[in-house]
C-alpha cells in the first residue's frame, strides 16, 4: 500500500499498532520519535485508532485487545497485498459490456434478480454535504434499501466499528473534512477485509485509486454528478460481486 497518498496507511497504521503491541503503552512523543512520524501525523494517527476503539489514550497511549487482533489482520493483509500484484485483478476486465449491449428483456430480468437482493441489503452513505446525502437516500430507499446516512466521516467510522460486518455496501465520498473517503476506506478495510466499498466522487480519481488499491476497479468510482440509474446500476453491480 501507498503510504505517500495523504491518508492513512496500513503501512503507519500497523506500525503504530506493532510499537505499542511490543513495547507496551507509551507517551504521545515517544511514540512518534519510536515509530519515526511527525508529531502532529501521529497525533492524527492516535485520534483515528482511539476512535476505531485500537488504543486508549490518557497519559499513555496503549494498544486495546480489539487493536491486538486488528494487528494480526493487517500483517496478514500485508503478505496477500504483496502477492496479489503480481497479477491485476480478475474483477477489473469483468464489466467491459456498455448498457447499450444489453437488452430490455436482460434488464427486466436483472431488476428482477436485484429486487429481493435490495430488501436485504444494508447500505452506509458518508457523504459531507447533508444535500447529496440526503439524494441519495431518497435513490436507494425508493429502490429498497435500508439506508444509513453520515455526514460526518468520524461518526460513521465509529457506527462501522460497532459492527464491522452489518454493512453490505459502503458509499464514500473522497474529499471530505477530518477524515476523507481514502483514510475511510483503509479502515474499514482494516476491520472487515471483506467489505464492499465503492466511491462516488467530483474529481476524475479512477484510474489513480485503481493503480494504488489492487482491490479497487473502475466501476468502483462513480463521477459526480450522479444520475439516478447509473448510481443504482453501479451499487447493485458491487453487491452483485
Amino acid at each position: 500500500m501507498a503510504a505517500n497518498i495523504g491518508s492513512f496507511s496500513f503501512d503507519v497504521t500497523q506500525r503504530i499498532l506493532y510499537t505499542l503491541y511490543h513495547d507496551g503503552s507509551s507517551k504521545k512523543t515517544a511514540l512518534a520519535t519510536k515509530t519515526r512520524l511527525n508529531y502532529n501525523v501521529c497525533l492524527r494517527y492516535i485520534t483515528m485508532l482511539k476512535v476505531l476503539g485500537w488504543l486508549e489514550v490518557g497519559t499513555a497511549v496503549s494498544i486495546t485487545e480489539t487493536g491486538r487482533n486488528v494487528l494480526k489482520r493487517l500483517m496478514s493483509e500485508t503478505i496477500v497485498d504483496s502477492k496479489s500484484l503480481e497479477t491485476p485483478p480478475a474483477h477489473l476486465d469483468s464489466h467491459k459490456s456498455s448498457v447499450s449491449d444489453i437488452s430490455i428483456q436482460e434488464t427486466q430480468k436483472t431488476n428482477k434478480l436485484y429486487h429481493d437482493r435490495a430488501q436485504n441489503s444494508t447500505i452506509m452513505i458518508v457523504d459531507d454535504e447533508p444535500d447529496v446525502l440526503l439524494t441519495y437516500e431518497s435513490f436507494l430507499t425508493n429502490t429498497g434499501f435500508r439506508v444509513r446516512t453520515y455526514a460526518d466521516s468520524y461518526q460513521a467510522l465509529k457506527a462501522f466499528a460497532s459492527n464491522p460486518n452489518l454493512y453490505d455496501l459502503v458509499i464514500l465520498d473522497i474529499r471530505m473534512e477530518n477524515l476523507n473517503g481514502l483514510q475511510l476506506y483503509q479502515s474499514l478495510k482494516a476491520m472487515n477485509p471483506s467489505s464492499k466499498i465503492i466511491f462516488v466522487s467530483a474529481l476524475d480519481a479512477a484510474k489513480e485509486l485503481t493503480s494504488i488499491f489492487s482491490d479497487i476497479g473502475s466501476e468502483d468510482v462513480i463521477r459526480k454528478p450522479v444520475e439516478r440509474d447509473a448510481f443504482i446500476k453501479a451499487v447493485r453491480m458491487s453487491l452483485a460481486q
